[in-house]
């Protein structure tokens, strides 16, 4: 399944529901799914694997973990605010 930013323009409260929406259906249906999305909250407790772009070149490959730790994915995608990093903690 692709999902091309599933959650642009939702609000947040229904875009906490949608993460365990789509665990829900890659357990029960096996299914392979690629999302592109740019609310790294959602991206990490979702995923086994993530993609990082920038400029349209791969910047990170990884776990969640690494992909949460990784210099220049929090220079991009987090920034440098210790907040916007705890948030994205939800999953290992």
């Amino acid at each position: 399944m692709l999902l091309d930013e599933p959650t642009a323009g939702v609000a947040q409260r229904e875009t906490e529901a949608f993460g365990p929406l789509i665990r829900l259906i890659k357990e029960e249906l096996g299914a392979s799914i690629l999302i592109i999305e740019h609310d790294m909250p959602m991206v990490m407790s979702i995923s086994d694997r993530i993609y990082c772009l920038e400029a349209g070149h791969v910047i990170a490959e990884g776990t969640p973990a690494a992909i949460r730790n990784n210099p220049a994915v929090i220079a991009s995608y987090l920034g440098t605010d210790e907040r916007a990093i705890q948030r994205s903690n939800t999953k290992d």
